[in-house]
């Protein structure tokens, strides 16, 4: 671990330490971006009152430093290393003579091995360090994880009134190594596996192209890998050695948010049974400055409270991935007091070899309050498919439907619309 709280870069000569201490200067924050399972850290260095420096010796780096990784920077860019090598690393016992008996000794009694506190790096041309420097590197390691506190206000058995929220967000910063970090800059990067497409089942049925006569067994093709998110939160913390830290990112008081029930067809099937199935309601937090957030937000374990912060939480589950802008999202579960009802009406055939689907979404809101929906459709059919006509304006993509409606207290309406269902074409 570093010796010095802020650690000192030690230069060429006593004079230029002299000349240093003379010209004090505070360095910046150390800077660190915890991944999982390694962070990179950036240490600031400030003017040691040399004009041009060609040599640096860093005192007592990290044990576990992944030398391969460093970098010494000026203000904007990184400058060239001629080569490094560790001072303290000289034998501490004479080469014995190869005509010397060979001498048994227990572990126990072996020397210690040589400490590694103080690294010579040689530059390749000379630095100004009228700004000073910094250090970059990498770390083995370290790990991140993300929780949310959520209290909401406004919700009722009967009714939803205007909803508040309050919400509070915190880091856990597992540091595995021997250095220390005090008032260090957090930001960290990950992928959130939610966003990770579903598995498809092992075998599809197709017909070999060149051949009508066989069968293929076609392997799904395999989901591209996550692209890792930055998320420079810039949040001071206090890191020990071999130990976890725990900081809070984001606290919001009282503020405005919305609710919606979500009828996925993934979820409700067609036909359903009589009575219909409960919608999902799910609590939509904007991710913008007048909110008190503003930044991408990572994903995290989320306990949500209604009315209150005490006792057990109504609802555990995981806030995914928010992107700025964006919106967070949580499920607050199933309601009984708002259903949904799939059917398929009719499907017929079309002269032209094509066929046709009527399909309904009843919606029914108990409640004695207005409810915002979201439906959202996915036809089930292996044909290509295209919206002729629908009762409501709604959004289409390549894979779905997408209707939002307010729904009147105590009032139920129903959805229809209808599909134009082709052969896909064979590529």
């Amino acid at each position: 671990m570093n010796a010095l709280r802020h650690p000192v870069c030690r230069l060429a000569s006593l004079a230029a330490l002299a000349l240093a201490g003379a010209r004090t200067a505070f360095a910046e924050p150390v800077r660190l971006t915890v991944g999982q399972g390694q962070a990179w850290v950036r240490e600031f260095f400030p003017p040691s009152g040399e004009k041009e420096i060609e040599r640096i010796v860093w005192t007592n780096p990290p044990a576990q430093i992944d030398l391969d990784t460093l970098q010494v920077w000026n203000v904007r860019r990184p400058w060239p290393i001629r080569e490094w090598r560790w001072l303290d690393a000289a034998a501490t016992e004479p080469a014995a003579a190869d005509d010397a008996p060979v001498v048994w000794r227990p572990q126990r009694d072996l020397p210690p091995p040589p400490a590694r506190n103080r690294l010579e790096i040689l530059l390749a041309q000379p630095l100004s360090h009228a700004m000073g420097h910094s250090l970059t590197y990498r770390l083995p390691d370290f790990d991140w994880s993300a929780f949310y506190r959520v209290v909401v206000r406004g919700i009722g058995p009967t009714s939803i009134e205007a909803v508040q929220v309050d919400l509070a967000g915190f880091l856990r910063i597992r540091n595995g190594t021997t250095a220390a970090y005090p008032g260090a800059r957090i930001s960290v990067v990950g992928t959130d596996a939610a966003l990770q497409a579903r598995p498809k089942p092992f075998g599809l049925l197709d017909l070999n192209p060149d051949t009508a006569l066989t069968d293929l067994w076609l392997r799904p093709a395999e989901a591209a890998p996550l692209v890792p998110a930055v998320y420079p939160l810039q949040t001071e913390a206090d890191l020990p050695p071999a130990g976890t830290a725990e900081i809070q990112f984001v606290h919001m008081i009282r503020k405005p948010a919305q609710i919606a029930h979500v009828c996925d067809s993934d979820e409700i099937p067609a036909p359903t049974r009589q009575g219909g199935q409960p919608l999902r309601r799910v609590l939509l937090v904007p991710n913008a400055a007048a909110m008190g957030l503003g930044f991408p937000l990572p994903p995290g374990e989320a306990h949500v409270f209604l009315g209150a912060a005490r006792g057990a939480p109504f609802q555990t589950g995981r806030a995914r991935h928010t992107p700025f802008p964006g919106t967070l999202q949580l499920d607050l579960g199933p309601v009984e007091t708002v259903r949904a009802s799939r059917q398929l009406l009719e499907e017929k055939p079309l002269p032209e070899g094509a066929r046709q689907a009527d399909y309904s979404v009843e919606l029914v809101n108990d409640l004695a309050s207005p409810v915002r929906i979201q439906v959202v459709e996915k036809p089930a059919t292996p044909m290509q498919w295209s919206l002729v006509r629908s009762s409501l304006p709604c959004t289409e993509t390549t894979r779905s439907l997408q209707f939002e409606l307010t729904l009147p207290p105590q009032s139920a309406k129903t959805i229809t619309y209808r599909l134009r269902l082709v052969e896909r074409k064979q590529t």
